[in-house]
């Protein structure tokens, strides 16, 4: 059995749209958790009429510490599924994800993670822009550079969770990053599916287009300490290679000139902070690079407005 676990705060607009993604999946072997997290619109009442319509497969929990960690642990705890598919509100999956996924657990029985891509979907005003995003096979790699799957797009095995501890309920950005890298640490294989099987949207009010700068500030900081975490953990296995090393730096330095225009003067803080092994010939491609990536981010964002 599959356990889809969907954590539903104030998402009335959208949540039907996850649930019915889910009930259509041609993988029927299923149940459906639906975890209410201090919502204040009538998201409660779309969530208990679901349970009503499918009696024995759709569970309604209530959650009443803030944030998408708690309510997912909280949806863990009830599930009983081996495999659990977790779904954020504003989500949806292509039909044959779970069954394309569970296949390849049955392939690959060592497997804790199987890790998937995804269709980033950028909207506004019904104008979408979409970006595919697939998997790095290179695990190390792919959890430097955030090429692991997301939360959604990974079907993650119940057991390996529960010994990792669930979700830290503290953090507030990467927070599948941060378990996948702690599930890593537990020797849990993760099996990369080239498949791209689930749709992401984002909205106006996503993190990553924050205009707080305080938070870009936090969120920076938490990216940056984890690929430090990670460059510490490689090093003590015997693993850090030049090629994962160079990769680490590169990120961090991408990351900061990611938001130089957003935290000018901290940008600037953190590129004298950090020592960096980078060429200056190739600081000044991935600086170009950056800026042709940022110029097009703009152009995008000026369209869709």
């Amino acid at each position: 059995m599959i356990s889809v676990i969907i954590p539903c705060h104030n998402a009335a607009r959208f949540v039907e749209r996850a649930i019915r993604s889910v009930l259509v999946q041609s993988y029927k072997h299923i149940e459906i958790i639906l975890v209410n997290n201090n919502s204040t619109d009538n998201t409660l009442q779309i969530l208990e009429r679901y349970a009503a319509s499918y009696p024995g497969k759709v569970w309604v929990l209530d959650e009443k510490k803030p944030g998408a960690p708690a309510a997912r642990n909280t949806g863990l705890k009830k599930a009983r599924g081996e495999w659990i598919q977790y779904l954020d509100a504003d989500d949806e999956l292509m039909p044959s994800k779970l069954s394309h996924q569970f296949n390849i657990t049955a392939l690959h029985p060592e497997a804790g993670v199987i890790a998937g891509g995804c269709i980033l979907n950028y909207y506004n005003t019904g104008n979408p822009e979409e970006i595919i995003r697939t998997v790095d096979h290179h695990i190390w790699r792919g959890l430097i550079n955030s090429n692991l799957g997301i939360t959604s797009s990974n079907l993650w095995n119940r057991a390996a969770l529960n010994d990792a501890g669930g979700w830290d309920e503290n953090i507030t950005s990467s927070q599948e990053y941060d378990l996948l890298f702690r599930l890593l640490k537990n020797g849990v294989v993760i099996i990369t599916d080239p498949g791209v099987n689930t749709i992401i949207h984002f909205s106006d009010n996503s993190i990553s287009k924050s205009k707080d700068k305080e938070k870009i500030k936090r969120i920076l900081d938490n990216r940056i300490n984890f690929r430090i975490r990670i460059r510490t953990e490689l090093k003590s296995i015997g693993m850090l290679t030049a090629e994962l090393e160079e990769c680490i730096d590169n990120y961090i330095y991408m990351e900061i000139m990611r938001n130089y225009f957003d935290v000018p003067a901290y940008a600037k803080v953190l590129l004298k902070k950090f020592p960096y092994r980078i060429p200056f010939h190739r600081a000044a491609l991935l600086k170009s690079k950056m800026q042709v990536k940022r110029l097009r981010t703009r152009i995008r964002n000026y369209i869709i407005r």
